[in-house]
């Protein structure tokens, strides 16, 4: 791999587009100080993937794009491209040259592209990363980093071996796997506090779940007695039940009669009230018409005027882009003109450039002549030494010919001899060759195949292993919102089985429900609010939330009775059986709905059991909510004060007149407590199935993880075993190539050797017989060239008489033409700025047109749109004057039967008057048969709701005891579990629930800790191979470094020594040196020129152990005295070919063994220009 060329656009100093091309051998570059030379090297480091904007002497990236100078701007954008040729395939590609360009821009975008391909960063970087010029090889070398090998501390200095050694990779990976041991550290320590907290509660909950089942087992014999004597009670009181329903039938009979006579008016009036609530309907759905109809006028007029504005919006734009197309039609013209001048302009300059080189050639030509001239009488006299040497020569040859015929007579004859054995070992070594390569590529091949797989592999299992810390973090994280949740839950749950929040007499009531027939519950528990109505329903219902309803009268005379007893406070209770329901009339309805802002009746807007439907209406029903307290107020009004309106906001106004309202600390009441555990119980169980899905997920990834590791440890192995083979092979394959090129050469040598020989022999003869005549020759050549030599100096002096003259002509011809150039330079960049400048206006001016273009469209859109808006409204006003007149005649039948409906209402009223008359007789037989009906139906609903058992199934499992064995065992049975005393049936499903955490955590916590142990046995194993490869390369440096020192100093010897070799992890380097001519010591006591040249030498030590293909030396030998740089200049001239050098230097002795040079100047202030020559080619011309 070789770099061809390097081209750099925008980058620091170098503000136009510069290419820099390089061959195959040592290319320099030359400059002064600030002329920009490092440039170049930040350059191709910037290219090949430099992140850090520091080491490219910036505070941030976009400082690297040229910043302007005094005459130029600031560029937007920086380029650089790298071409290399990549013949050898060292790079990983199947191209034969690869560019690599990186650009950016001043608003910190990137692009980068491989051979004109957009990709990343990181793909520049992979690509060049086993190529010898990554971040960890030596491609560049800094003067820096000279200065780093002999100023570091030994410590320090073993940082070059291991970039080296490649073991930098090795720790960063343990440096995160430090961090991933840590964090493991953090989780185990998670998992053991969590253990610890779920064991606290396992054990109390194991204690409380063994007594719940005690509790459960006692209660299940107590229910079965219970059952049987609630069968007898039920035998009995049906009995008694017969008895009382023969004298009820009689009354009944007396009272059909009067009732038969009130149904007849009662039809009546019902006919009638149906007609009116038809009516009523039909009057809201016209009224609810009529609103619709008005709001969509309302809605019409505003799209109208709408059109309108948009309308005057776009004339006005339009107007204003006339105005800007005339402007930028004046511009481009005016741009055109200049334009066309400048191209004028420009052609008269380039002609007069033209002339003004032609006549300096002309003058340019005399001035040659004269070194012409000086070169000629140099060359005569070349020539006439080399004939008297040549006369020398021939005078000698034929001896020396004559002794060299027999040598070589002698010699063929043993050649002919070893050739014919030669052969034989080259056939044999040829097949062998042959064999061992094809076994080579085949496993090549296969080892290759591996490594992908491997890499592959690689990759995917620390993708998985990212994804199992992430999915074991989000467990962790669920679990522990989860538990906060569940601690919440428990605090609503003992609040709740505590009745917090209530009156000590209905917290009594309520813990002792089980002990009092015929509680129902508080309101509060009976009904729920959605969130939004929330606060006005506690506001309206206020302490009657903690009203108890209870199925009858009796059940609330035994519950005040027990309070009384038993001291524990009052309490109000609402009866089912006489509460009645309560509600706002028809008329009041149709009224509070036409109010804006009406929200519903209160009754209507929570849900609860239909069975304690009558108390709900009789405490809501005749509550109105409104929107808020503006609405609140003009519903009051509209009922003038005679129903309660509440807002949503909890303001009330009160029958009457009164309100109530304003602001406190907000508090949650017991609605908002149970709508509060509502949601988190919704909540919990969303949460438990997440969890239960991390928990699945996590388990999936841990055996994917454990799947891979072990592919990985098959894979690992077998390329271990194809590495041996392909060492082993390549081994033979060297030493096969070495033996073959060995015979090849000896044929080669041999057959040339019977060739010279033949051709010697003859010459030798045409030799001595020629040898007389070329003396001669020689002699009368000699005496004509000493003539022509004394007339080229005699015509020498005359001419340089005349050309004082004309030199003083050429240096004013140069001085003109200098001007002329930097006009016509000055011409061209105007004309391309001008240029320039006439596209934009022609741009503009096209922009503007198109939207001129768009503009008018529009406006013939909204022509269309406000035509159909005028259409459509006046549909809405014909419908809305249909609407009116519905009304009005609705609204006369309505009062005509209204008047109807008071005469019937009268006769109605009498007719009820007889049958209550009738019904009293019946009241006392009724109540007798209710009380037995009740008592029968609270039996039945016993059995029914606490044990959910039918009358004949519980007679059917009756136990056969007698009543009076049973009632004493059933005593006895409640003094059990009033021992036993209260208990936690949930502690049951609880212990079950946490026991199966408590045994998932111990796993996850085994599994942490064998992750712990995966990771310390990963960095004992990188270790291992640290200090492996820092050993093997430190040998191999140090022996580099013995046998490259003598030959960078001429002399002397040097090694390296670890300081600490029982601790090759950490050991420091030292350096001891000893230059020709001095004593061996330490690298710190050597002069600091000798110190730099030890450096150097070590550097190229290392670069001979790890070889790279191109190698840029930025200014290393600055520190060097003049025979250091000689000695360093004839080191890169003799130095392995593979290697191409790029030196960046200002010493002339580094100058002198460059095979090309490259100068870089600041002709212009602050923009870097670069020259070049070839020395090889300058050589030839003056030898010519």
């Amino acid at each position: 791999m070789q770099l061809k060329t390097l081209e750099i656009n925008g980058f620091k100093s170098f503000a136009d587009k510069t290419v820099i091309n390089f061959n195959s051998g040592i290319t320099g570059i030359v400059g002064p100080n600030g002329s920009g030379k490092s440039n170049i090297t930040e350059a191709i480091r910037w290219a090949l993937g430099e992140q850090s904007a520091k080491s490219l002497r910036g505070g941030k990236m976009p400082d690297v794009i040229f910043a302007g100078s005094s005459a130029r701007k600031p560029l937007n954008r920086a380029e650089v491209t790298l071409t290399f040729s990549n013949h050898d395939h060292a790079l990983k590609t199947s191209f034969e040259e690869v560019s690599v360009m990186r650009s950016l821009y001043r608003d910190g975008t990137s692009a980068f592209y491989i051979n004109q391909k957009p990709c990343r960063l990181k793909d520049i970087v992979n690509l060049f990363m086993d190529s010898g010029l990554g971040r960890e090889s030596f491609s560049i070398i800094s003067q820096g980093k000279i200065a780093a090998v002999f100023n570091s501390k030994p410590e320090d200095r073993r940082g070059i071996i291991e970039e080296a050694a490649g073991v930098v990779k090795y720790k960063q990976r343990k440096h995160e796997a430090t961090g991933q041991l840590d964090e493991t550290a953090v989780n185990l320590n998670r998992v053991a506090d969590i253990i610890v907290e779920l064991k606290d509660q396992v054990e109390p909950l194991k204690e409380q779940s063994s007594l719940a089942k005690d509790y459960l087992a006692q209660k299940k014999q107590l229910d079965e007695v219970t059952k049987t004597l609630l069968v007898r009670q039920i035998d009995e009181q049906v009995v008694a039940k017969k008895q009382q329903q023969t004298e009820l039938k009689e009354t009944r009979e007396n009272l059909e009669q009067a009732k038969q006579n009130q149904a007849a008016f009662a039809q009546q009036v019902t006919t009638q009230k149906q007609q009116q609530q038809q009516l009523e309907l039909e009057l809201d759905q016209l009224q609810q018409q009529r609103l619709t109809l008005t709001k969509q006028q309302a809605d019409v007029s505003g799209q109208q005027q709408l059109a309108g504005e948009r309308r005057k919006v776009v004339q006005e734009k339009v107007a204003n882009l006339m105005t800007t197309i005339t402007t930028k039609q004046q511009q481009l013209s005016e741009q055109t003109d200049l334009v066309a001048r400048n191209t004028q302009l420009l052609t008269e300059k380039q002609q007069q450039v033209a002339q003004q080189e032609k006549q300096l050639d002309l003058q340019q030509d005399g001035s040659l002549s004269a070194s012409k001239r000086k070169q000629q009488i140099e060359n005569l006299r070349n020539q006439y030494i080399d004939q008297m040497q040549q006369q020398t020569t021939l005078h000698n040859e034929a001896a020396y010919l004559q002794k060299q015929l027999t040598q070589e007579n002698a010699v063929n004859k043993k050649q002919q001899n070893q050739s014919s054995a030669a052969q034989q070992r080259a056939a044999k070594v040829v097949a062998e060759l042959d064999a061992a390569q094809k076994a080579f590529e085949q496993a090549n091949e296969r080892e290759q195949t591996l490594t992908k797989q491997l890499t592959d592999l690689t990759q995917l299992h620390q993708r998985h292993n990212q994804q199992y810390d992430q999915a074991q973090k989000n467990w962790y994280q669920a679990l522990a919102i989860m538990q906060k949740a569940e601690a919440k839950q428990s605090s609503f749950a003992e609040m709740k089985q505590d009745y917090a929040g209530f009156y000590a007499g209905v917290r009594g009531v309520l813990k002792n429900r089980r002990q009092l027939n015929g509680i129902v519950g508080a309101v509060a528990e009976l009904v729920e609010v959605p969130e939004k109505y929330n606060t006005a329903i506690e506001t309206a219902l206020g302490g009657q939330l903690q009203s108890v309803v209870v199925e009858n009268q009796s059940a609330g005379k035994a519950a005040i009775q027990f309070l009384k007893q038993k001291q524990l406070g009052r309490a109000t209770f609402l009866p089912l059986d006489v509460v009645h329901a309560a509600g706002l009339t028809q008329a009041q309805l149709t009224e509070v709905r036409q109010v804006t802002g009406f929200v519903g009746i209160a009754a209507d807007l929570v849900t609860y059991d239909q069975r304690i439907a009558p108390v709900i209406r009789h405490l809501l029903g005749r509550i109105v909510i409104a929107k808020d307290i503006t609405a609140a107020i003009q519903i009051a009004n509209q009922l003038q004060h005679r129903i309660r309106v509440v807002s949503l906001s909890g303001d009330v106004m009160n029958p009457g007149g009164s309100m109530t309202g304003g602001g406190a600390t907000k508090r949650g009441g017991l609605l908002a407590r149970e709508l509060e555990q509502r949601q988190l119980a919704e909540k919990l169980h969303a949460m438990q199935l997440q969890l239960d899905d991390k928990e699945t997920a996590l388990k999936t990834a841990k055996a994917t993880l454990k799947k891979e590791e072990a592919q990985q440890v098959t894979l690992r192995q077998q390329q271990q075993t194809l590495t041996k083979q392909n060492t082993t092979a390549a081994t033979t394959i060297a030493t096969l190539k070495t033996q073959q090129a060995q015979f090849t050469q000896q044929q080669q040598a041999s057959l040339y050797e019977k060739q010279q020989q033949a051709v010697t022999k003859k010459q030798v003869e045409q030799q001595l017989a020629t040898n007389t005549t070329k003396t001669t020759a020689l002699v009368t050549a000699m005496a004509t060239l000493d003539k022509q030599l004394q007339q080229a100096q005699t015509d020498l002096t005359a001419y340089e008489a005349n050309q004082n003259q004309t030199a003083k002509q050429r240096q004013a011809a140069q001085t003109s033409l200098a001007v002329a150039k930097e006009q016509l330079q000055h011409l061209k960049k105007e004309q391309r700025e001008g240029q320039a400048r006439k596209e934009d206006f022609a741009s503009d001016l096209r922009t503007a047109q198109q939207e001129k273009e768009q503009l008018t469209k529009q406006l013939a859109q909204t022509g269309t749109t406000t035509d159909s808006v005028k259409a459509k409204l006046a549909k809405i006003e014909q419908q809305l004057g249909q609407q009116t007149t519905a009304i009005t005649a609705k609204q006369q039948k309505r009062a005509t039967i209204a008047t109807a409906l008071e005469q019937q209402q009268l006769q109605l009223d009498h007719a009820q008057a007889v049958v209550q008359q009738q019904d009293a007789k019946l009241t006392q037989v009724t109540a007798n048969v209710a009380d037995l009906n009740q008592q029968i139906n609270h039996a039945l609903t016993t059995l029914s709701e606490t044990y959910e058992l039918s009358y004949a199934a519980a007679e059917a499992a009756a136990l056969s005891t007698a009543t009076a064995e049973l009632r004493q065992q059933a005593k006895l049975l409640q003094m059990g579990l009033d021992d036993i005393g209260t208990v936690n049936l949930g502690a049951i499903s609880e212990y079950e629930r946490l026991k199966k955490r408590y045994d998932f955590l111990n796993e996850q916590r085994q599994d942490l800790l064998t992750a712990k142990e995966q990771l310390t046995t990963t960095m004992t194993e990188m270790d291992q191979e640290v200090i492996q490869r820092f050993k093997t390369t430190f040998d191999q440096v140090a022996a580099a470094f013995s046998e490259t020192f003598p030959k960078m100093f001429g002399g002397g010897q040097a090694s390296l020594a670890l300081t600490d070799p029982h601790e090759l992890l950490t050991t420091g380097i030292e350096i001891i040196a000893q230059p020709p001519g001095k004593k061996l010591q330490q690298l710190s006591l050597l002069s600091g020129g000798e110190r730099a040249l030890t450096a150097i030498t070590l550097l190229f030590a290392i670069i001979k152990v790890r070889p790279v293909p191109l190698c840029i030396l930025d200014e290393v030998e600055a520190a060097l005295d003049d025979a250091n740089v000689d000695r360093f200049g004839r080191f890169l001239q003799h130095y392995d070919k593979n290697t191409q050098f790029v030196v960046i230097t200002h010493r002339k002795g580094t100058m002198m063994a460059m095979d090309v040079l490259y100068g870089v100047a600041m002709q212009e202030s602050g923009v870097s220009h670069m020259v070049s020559v070839s020395l090889k080619e300058a050589t030839e011309v003056v030898q010519q």
